[in-house]
Order: structure tokens, then C-alpha cells, then sequence
């Protein structure tokens, strides 16, 4: 039901584009032939062949080769699917009117002329102009994009930089703490490391576009490791990532966000649980963050961060993620597919 929505909301308009174009062209032709019936099949074979042309160029050839590159290539698939497309509706057509020949004093297409003009011309001229307008559009999205990512990256590096508050001198006041905690507490200090860590990771390495996978998981175990702290045996906390899960970058600070929603809207009841995943399938990265909720009407889980991190997808990877969420009265699931 929610693809076939989607489809409804984005393909509509092209439907009353291709029944407008359509009743023009009977009302503007219907003199020419014999007899309503063929003049209306005259018209879906018109209409199904240049849309067919439109969308195959649009969607095949423009992304596969012009976008890539293959100037000749393109020109000579478009060219080749112009000439074929005009000569099926030539023999197509020459079928529907033949039943009608003997009422039929002026045969359309009956010349070469009149093919090149009333053919292969038009739809020449007709699939360039909305292959024009593709490009167009496009262009558009890209600069589109492109102008939100500078935005983007601007407030990035400005929050980077207000994050910078004489960073030296806390990283050598959190050093005069570690050696200040008792030895024997060795808890005490492996949280205050990996605070430290935490800090170190968000101030320097992630002044970057993309960072390694392997920085941003001991990222996300560190931040697991100290919530755990702050949870009693009443939490079931779990973080699963598969082995494969290396040698490749991701954009910084990309998966917390999820991790924190978590912990942030746990239940607190006798059992709770907090269930993150991380696995791998050729190019493709799954994050899964499962938790137990309150049973309660809330705002949007995860608030104006969720919010955010959507956006920072919509950015940086552009129709190469999904992001499936689940809210039920108990539990709150988050699934990312992310093409790496």
C-alpha cells in the first residue's frame, strides 16, 4: 500500500499529461480516418510509442550514457530508437487502418515524405524536447543539492568550531583526573578513557567528509559501553556487528544518532531491552537499533536530531539509503540500508 501511494503521488501528473496529449490528438485528427474506432487506436498507438520512446530515453539512455559520458554512444541509441520506434508505428498502423482501406481516400504515411514529416520528425523532435527537459530537471536537483550540502557543511563546521573550546586544555584536564582516580578503581578510569576517546573522535577526526568504518563502530561501542554504566541489570544491551563490517568510509557521526534515540526513549520497566546490529552484504550496510518503549503518545522519537540525521541522508546519499521505522505501543525499531 505504500509503494503503490508513492507511485500515485509521484506518477499521477504524467497520467493527465499522456490523456491530455491523447484528446488532443483525436480531436486535431479525427477528419483524417475513416471511422471513430481506428481513429481512437490511432491515437493509443501514437500516444503508447512516443511515451514508450520518452520514458526509455529518459530513464535508460540519459542516466546509462549521456550522464556517464558516452556522448557518441547516446546519440547513436537515440537516433537508433527514433527509427525503430517510427517505423513499428508505420506497420502498426498500416494494420489498424487496412480493415477501413476502401473508405480511405488519403492513406496516411503512404509516401516517404509524408513518413519523415508526419513520423519521424515529430517524434524526433517531440522525445528531444522532453529528453531537454529531463536534463533540465536535473540539473536542477543537482544544484539543488549542492547548494543544501554548502549549507550543510557551513553550519557543520561552524558547530566544529564552537565545539573547539580550547580543546588542548581539556583533554590535559581530563588527564589530571584519570591520574587522580584511585588505581584500584580500574572502572573509573577506563569510562574516563573512553570519554576521552569520545571527545578526541568528535573534535578531531571528524573534520572530514568520510571517516573509516572501524573508527566510527569503536565510536558507537565506546558511547555504548558508558551508557551501560548508567544502566542496571534490569537492561538488556546488546551491540552485534558483523566482521565483515571494514575497509570502507562512511560519512562522520552518521549512526549515532539512532544509538541515542535509543537510550534516550528506553522503557524503564523490569525488562528492558536495547538491541543494536550492524551488518554487511557486498555494498551494502544495515544498521538495526531495536528498544523497549513506554507505552505512551510522545512527539516524534528522536525529535529534532532524527530530523537532522534525514536530512544529512538526503545529502550525502541521495537514492542510496532507506530508512524503515517501526513504532508500536512497546517497541521502537530503526532499520538504515545504506549503499556504501
Amino acid at each position: 500500500m505504500k509503494v503503490f501511494s508513492q507511485i500515485i503521488n509521484w506518477r499521477l501528473h504524467h497520467v493527465f499529461f499522456w490523456l491530455a496529449f491523447f484528446v488532443v490528438w483525436i480531436t486535431l485528427r479525427i477528419d483524417d480516418y475513416p471511422d471513430l474506432l481506428p481513429t481512437i487506436l490511432a491515437g493509443l498507438l501514437k500516444v503508447l510509442s512516443l511515451a514508450g520512446a520518452v520514458y526509455f530515453t529518459n530513464y535508460v539512455l540519459i542516466p546509462k550514457l549521456l550522464y556517464t559520458k558516452k556522448y557518441f554512444s547516446f546519440f547513436l541509441s537515440f537516433t537508433a530508437l527514433v527509427l525503430v520506434t517510427g517505423f513499428l508505428v508505420i506497420k502498426i498502423l498500416n494494420l489498424i487502418l487496412t480493415p477501413y482501406a476502401s473508405r480511405i481516400t488519403h492513406w496516411p504515411n503512404a509516401t516517404f515524405n509524408s513518413q519523415v514529416y508526419d513520423v519521424y520528425i515529430p517524434l524526433f523532435f517531440m522525445v528531444g524536447a522532453a529528453a531537454g527537459i529531463k536534463f533540465y530537471i536535473d540539473q536542477l536537483r543537482t544544484l539543488h543539492r549542492l547548494q543544501g550540502a554548502l549549507r550543510a557543511g557551513a553550519e557543520q563546521e561552524l558547530q566544529y568550531l564552537r565545539a573547539q573550546i580550547n580543546p588542548h586544555s581539556l583533554f590535559n584536564s581530563l588527564n589530571t583526573i584519570y591520574f587522580l582516580i584511585n588505581k584500584e578503581n580500574k572502572e573509573a578510569r577506563e569510562t574516563l578513557m573512553k570519554f576521552s576517546d569520545l571527545l578526541r573522535y568528535q573534535l578531531y577526526d571528524c573534520n572530514t567528509d568520510k571517516i573509516d568504518i572501524e573508527k566510527e563502530i569503536q565510536y558507537l561501542r565506546n558511547f555504548v559501553a558508558i551508557q551501560q554504566l548508567r544502566h542496571d541489570e534490569r537492561y538488556n544491551i546488546t551491540f552485534d556487528c558483523d566482521e565483515n563490517v571494514k575497509n570502507f568510509s562512511i560519512a562522520p557521526l552518521l549512526l549515532i544518532t539512532f544509538v541515542e534515540n535509543a537510550f534516550k526513549h528506553v522503557s524503564a520497566h523490569e525488562q528492558n531491552e536495547i538491541n543494536i546490529t550492524l551488518k554487511r552484504k557486498d555494498q551494502i550496510l544495515q544498521l538495526t537499533v531495536h528498544n523497549t518503549k513506554e507505552n505512551r503518545p510522545a512527539e516524534e522519537p528522536g525529535g529534532i536530531g532524527l530530523a537532522n540525521v534525514k536530512r544529512r541522508l538526503e545529502l550525502l546519499y541521495p537514492d542510496k539509503y532507506t530508512l524503515d521505522i517501526s513504532d508500536n505501543s512497546a517497541t521502537f525499531t530503526v532499520t538504515l540500508t545504506l549503499v556504501i
